[in-house]
Protein backbone atom coordinates (compact mmCIF):
# COMPACT_ATOMS: atom_id res chain seq x y z
CA UNK A 1 0.00 0.00 0.00
CA UNK A 2 1.28 3.73 -0.86
CA UNK A 3 2.29 5.97 1.83
CA UNK A 4 0.49 9.70 1.74
CA UNK A 5 4.26 10.91 0.18
CA UNK A 6 3.94 8.34 -2.45
CA UNK A 7 0.99 9.39 -3.32
CA UNK A 8 1.85 12.92 -3.57
CA UNK A 9 4.92 11.96 -5.43
CA UNK A 10 2.80 10.07 -8.00
CA UNK A 11 0.31 12.67 -8.78
CA UNK A 12 2.68 15.41 -9.21
CA UNK A 13 4.68 12.91 -11.36
CA UNK A 14 1.20 12.64 -13.43
CA UNK A 15 0.85 16.36 -13.50
CA UNK A 16 4.15 17.08 -14.67
CA UNK A 17 4.14 14.20 -17.62
CA UNK A 18 0.69 16.29 -18.42
CA UNK A 19 1.91 19.59 -18.85
CA UNK A 20 4.63 18.15 -21.08
CA UNK A 21 2.69 16.40 -23.27
CA UNK A 22 0.56 19.73 -23.96
CA UNK A 23 3.45 21.41 -25.23
CA UNK A 24 4.60 18.25 -27.34
CA UNK A 25 2.51 19.76 -30.59
CA UNK A 26 3.80 17.04 -33.06
CA UNK A 27 2.94 14.13 -30.83
CA UNK A 28 6.67 12.61 -31.14
CA UNK A 29 7.60 12.01 -27.61
CA UNK A 30 10.27 14.83 -27.82
CA UNK A 31 10.49 18.37 -26.87
CA UNK A 32 12.06 20.96 -29.64
CA UNK A 33 12.83 24.39 -29.18
CA UNK A 34 10.01 25.81 -30.82
CA UNK A 35 7.75 23.78 -29.02
CA UNK A 36 8.94 24.80 -25.75
CA UNK A 37 8.65 28.80 -26.91
CA UNK A 38 11.86 29.76 -28.02
CA UNK A 39 11.02 30.19 -31.85
CA UNK A 40 8.09 32.57 -30.37
CA UNK A 41 10.32 34.55 -28.42
CA UNK A 42 13.29 34.96 -30.78
CA UNK A 43 17.02 35.09 -29.95
CA UNK A 44 16.87 38.45 -28.36
CA UNK A 45 14.51 37.14 -25.14
CA UNK A 46 14.52 33.76 -24.46
CA UNK A 47 15.31 34.38 -20.90
CA UNK A 48 12.93 35.23 -17.51
CA UNK A 49 14.12 38.68 -15.41
CA UNK A 50 13.06 39.11 -11.70
CA UNK A 51 9.39 39.79 -12.34
CA UNK A 52 6.73 37.57 -11.89
CA UNK A 53 4.10 37.38 -13.92
CA UNK A 54 0.21 38.34 -13.88
CA UNK A 55 -2.97 36.56 -14.97
CA UNK A 56 -5.26 38.14 -17.20
CA UNK A 57 -7.90 37.42 -19.79
CA UNK A 58 -8.25 39.39 -22.68
CA UNK A 59 -10.40 38.55 -26.11
CA UNK A 60 -11.44 35.32 -24.46
CA UNK A 61 -8.61 33.91 -24.36
CA UNK A 62 -6.67 33.11 -20.75
CA UNK A 63 -2.90 34.72 -21.06
CA UNK A 64 0.15 34.77 -18.44
CA UNK A 65 2.09 38.66 -18.78
CA UNK A 66 5.41 38.77 -17.84
CA UNK A 67 8.45 41.30 -18.00
CA UNK A 68 11.16 39.32 -19.52
CA UNK A 69 14.74 39.83 -19.61
CA UNK A 70 14.54 41.88 -23.11
CA UNK A 71 10.56 42.50 -23.74
CA UNK A 72 6.94 42.19 -21.46
CA UNK A 73 5.12 39.61 -23.22
CA UNK A 74 1.80 37.50 -23.21
CA UNK A 75 1.94 34.28 -23.81
CA UNK A 76 -1.14 31.77 -24.06
CA UNK A 77 -1.68 29.41 -21.07
CA UNK A 78 -3.31 27.05 -23.17
CA UNK A 79 0.16 26.21 -24.72
CA UNK A 80 2.64 28.79 -24.10
CA UNK A 81 2.81 29.96 -27.75
CA UNK A 82 3.67 33.96 -27.59
CA UNK A 83 1.01 36.07 -28.25
CA UNK A 84 2.24 39.39 -28.09
CA UNK A 85 5.57 41.42 -26.57
CA UNK A 86 6.27 44.95 -26.10
CA UNK A 87 10.05 46.05 -25.91
CA UNK A 88 10.25 49.80 -24.38
CA UNK A 89 10.10 49.03 -20.43
CA UNK A 90 13.08 46.21 -20.33
CA UNK A 91 16.45 47.78 -19.85
CA UNK A 92 19.55 46.87 -21.42
CA UNK A 93 21.12 45.51 -18.30
CA UNK A 94 18.10 42.70 -18.19
CA UNK A 95 17.24 43.40 -14.72
CA UNK A 96 13.56 43.87 -14.87
CA UNK A 97 11.78 43.34 -11.68
CA UNK A 98 8.62 45.26 -11.16
CA UNK A 99 5.49 43.28 -11.97
CA UNK A 100 3.24 44.64 -14.73
CA UNK A 101 0.12 45.93 -14.30
CA UNK A 102 -3.28 45.52 -16.80
CA UNK A 103 -6.43 46.95 -16.52
CA UNK A 104 -9.19 47.85 -19.17
CA UNK A 105 -7.29 46.15 -22.11
CA UNK A 106 -3.89 47.75 -21.18
CA UNK A 107 -0.89 46.89 -19.73
CA UNK A 108 1.78 48.88 -18.17
CA UNK A 109 5.65 47.31 -17.22
CA UNK A 110 8.33 49.66 -15.89
CA UNK A 111 12.01 49.13 -15.16
CA UNK A 112 15.09 51.37 -14.80
CA UNK A 113 18.46 51.37 -15.86
CA UNK A 114 18.03 53.97 -18.23
CA UNK A 115 14.75 52.53 -19.79
CA UNK A 116 11.39 53.82 -17.97
CA UNK A 117 7.63 53.20 -18.08
CA UNK A 118 5.17 52.43 -20.95
CA UNK A 119 1.74 51.82 -21.47
CA UNK A 120 0.72 49.23 -24.38
CA UNK A 121 -2.96 48.92 -25.69
CA UNK A 122 -3.79 45.28 -26.36
CA UNK A 123 -5.55 44.78 -29.91
CA UNK A 124 -7.13 41.62 -31.51
CA UNK A 125 -7.25 41.12 -35.78
CA UNK A 126 -9.56 39.42 -37.53
CA UNK A 127 -7.45 36.70 -37.85
CA UNK A 128 -7.55 36.58 -33.59
CA UNK A 129 -3.94 37.71 -34.23
CA UNK A 130 -2.56 40.49 -30.60
CA UNK A 131 -0.53 42.55 -30.51
CA UNK A 132 0.53 45.11 -28.36
CA UNK A 133 0.46 49.14 -29.18
CA UNK A 134 2.28 51.88 -27.68
CA UNK A 135 0.02 54.41 -26.08
CA UNK A 136 2.52 56.73 -23.92
CA UNK A 137 6.06 56.29 -22.74
CA UNK A 138 8.28 58.46 -19.68
CA UNK A 139 11.16 58.20 -18.16
CA UNK A 140 9.09 59.65 -15.20
CA UNK A 141 8.22 56.15 -13.75
CA UNK A 142 11.45 54.05 -14.07
CA UNK A 143 10.33 51.87 -11.34
CA UNK A 144 14.05 49.75 -9.63
CA UNK A 145 12.25 46.54 -7.94
CA UNK A 146 9.84 48.66 -5.30
CA UNK A 147 6.40 48.24 -7.37
CA UNK A 148 3.68 49.92 -8.83
CA UNK A 149 -0.14 50.50 -7.52
CA UNK A 150 -2.72 51.85 -10.19
CA UNK A 151 -5.56 53.54 -8.27
CA UNK A 152 -8.53 55.78 -8.88
CA UNK A 153 -6.64 56.41 -12.68
CA UNK A 154 -3.00 57.02 -11.24
CA UNK A 155 -0.06 55.14 -10.82
CA UNK A 156 1.66 55.37 -7.32
CA UNK A 157 5.67 53.90 -7.84
CA UNK A 158 9.02 55.23 -7.11
CA UNK A 159 11.20 56.60 -10.24
CA UNK A 160 14.79 56.00 -9.99
CA UNK A 161 17.79 53.21 -10.02
CA UNK A 162 20.27 52.40 -7.86
CA UNK A 163 21.21 56.14 -7.49
CA UNK A 164 18.00 56.84 -5.57
CA UNK A 165 15.10 58.18 -6.37
CA UNK A 166 11.27 59.69 -4.86
CA UNK A 167 7.78 59.02 -5.40
CA UNK A 168 6.06 60.01 -8.15
CA UNK A 169 2.28 60.18 -9.52
CA UNK A 170 1.24 59.61 -12.99
CA UNK A 171 -1.90 59.52 -15.19
CA UNK A 172 -2.53 55.94 -16.40
CA UNK A 173 -4.21 56.63 -19.78
CA UNK A 174 -1.72 59.66 -20.52
CA UNK A 175 1.64 59.59 -18.29
CA UNK A 176 1.07 62.56 -17.14
CA UNK A 177 3.41 63.89 -14.21
CA UNK A 178 0.83 64.78 -11.79
CA UNK A 179 3.88 65.21 -8.98
CA UNK A 180 6.32 64.03 -7.68
CA UNK A 181 8.56 64.15 -4.78
CA UNK A 182 11.35 65.63 -6.43
CA UNK A 183 9.94 68.55 -7.11
CA UNK A 184 8.64 68.48 -3.23
CA UNK A 185 10.27 71.62 -1.49
CA UNK A 186 10.29 69.34 1.67
CA UNK A 187 11.49 65.92 -0.60
CA UNK A 188 9.14 64.25 1.96
CA UNK A 189 10.14 60.49 0.77
CA UNK A 190 12.93 58.61 -1.16
CA UNK A 191 12.65 55.52 -3.32
CA UNK A 192 10.35 52.93 -1.90
CA UNK A 193 8.39 50.03 -2.33
CA UNK A 194 4.40 49.72 -2.38
CA UNK A 195 2.00 47.39 -0.85
CA UNK A 196 -1.83 48.90 -0.97
CA UNK A 197 -4.96 47.94 1.53
CA UNK A 198 -8.14 49.54 2.74
CA UNK A 199 -7.43 52.87 0.52
CA UNK A 200 -4.07 53.09 1.66
CA UNK A 201 -0.44 52.78 0.53
CA UNK A 202 1.84 51.61 2.93
CA UNK A 203 5.36 53.07 1.21
CA UNK A 204 8.71 51.59 2.47
CA UNK A 205 11.42 53.46 1.84
CA UNK A 206 14.94 52.08 0.59
CA UNK A 207 16.21 54.15 4.16
CA UNK A 208 14.09 52.45 6.24
CA UNK A 209 10.96 54.72 7.41
CA UNK A 210 7.20 52.86 6.51
CA UNK A 211 4.86 55.94 5.53
CA UNK A 212 1.08 55.63 5.33
CA UNK A 213 -0.05 57.50 2.34
CA UNK A 214 -3.60 57.58 1.38
CA UNK A 215 -3.59 57.85 -2.66
CA UNK A 216 -4.57 61.01 -3.87
CA UNK A 217 -3.68 62.58 -7.81
CA UNK A 218 -3.22 66.14 -6.92
CA UNK A 219 -1.16 66.02 -4.50
CA UNK A 220 0.57 64.13 -1.36
CA UNK A 221 -1.05 63.30 1.18
CA UNK A 222 0.65 61.64 4.23
CA UNK A 223 -1.21 59.86 7.03
CA UNK A 224 1.48 58.60 9.08
CA UNK A 225 5.14 56.71 9.44
CA UNK A 226 7.34 55.21 11.81
CA UNK A 227 10.50 53.57 12.26
CA UNK A 228 11.12 49.87 12.67
CA UNK A 229 13.38 48.86 15.46
CA UNK A 230 16.96 47.48 15.40
CA UNK A 231 17.11 48.96 11.64
CA UNK A 232 20.69 47.34 9.82
CA UNK A 233 22.65 49.82 7.10
CA UNK A 234 21.60 47.82 4.27
CA UNK A 235 18.92 49.24 2.04
CA UNK A 236 15.71 48.21 2.45
CA UNK A 237 14.07 46.41 -0.47
CA UNK A 238 11.61 43.80 0.47
CA UNK A 239 8.55 44.74 -0.20
CA UNK A 240 6.01 45.21 2.74
CA UNK A 241 3.39 42.58 3.13
CA UNK A 242 -0.36 42.99 4.31
CA UNK A 243 -2.76 40.11 5.31
CA UNK A 244 -5.17 39.72 7.61
CA UNK A 245 -5.30 43.02 9.48
CA UNK A 246 -0.86 42.51 9.90
CA UNK A 247 1.79 44.72 8.24
CA UNK A 248 5.20 42.40 7.61
CA UNK A 249 8.36 44.10 7.64
CA UNK A 250 11.43 41.89 6.65
CA UNK A 251 14.89 43.89 7.16
CA UNK A 252 17.79 41.41 6.33
CA UNK A 253 17.20 38.37 8.51
CA UNK A 254 14.43 39.94 11.09
CA UNK A 255 10.77 39.78 10.47
CA UNK A 256 8.68 42.58 12.24
CA UNK A 257 4.96 42.25 12.27
CA UNK A 258 2.04 44.73 13.17
CA UNK A 259 -1.14 45.28 13.54
CA UNK A 260 -3.08 47.77 11.70
CA UNK A 261 -6.63 46.35 11.64
CA UNK A 262 -9.17 48.95 13.04
CA UNK A 263 -10.10 49.01 15.78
Amino acid sequence: MLTRMARLKRRRLRISVAALQKLDVNHDGKLTEEEVGMKYMGPRNTGAAYSSPIAIDFGGQRQYVQLLAMTVAGVSAADGKLLWRYDKPANGMRINVSTPIYHDGHVFASSAYGAGGGLARLTKNANAELAAEEVWFSKSMENHHGGVILHDGALFGANGGNGGGYLACLDFKTGEVLWNERDSDKRRLTKGSVAFADGRIYYRTEEGPIVLIEPNRKEYLERGRFNQPDRTDKPAWAHPVIANGKLYIRDQDTLFCYDIKAK
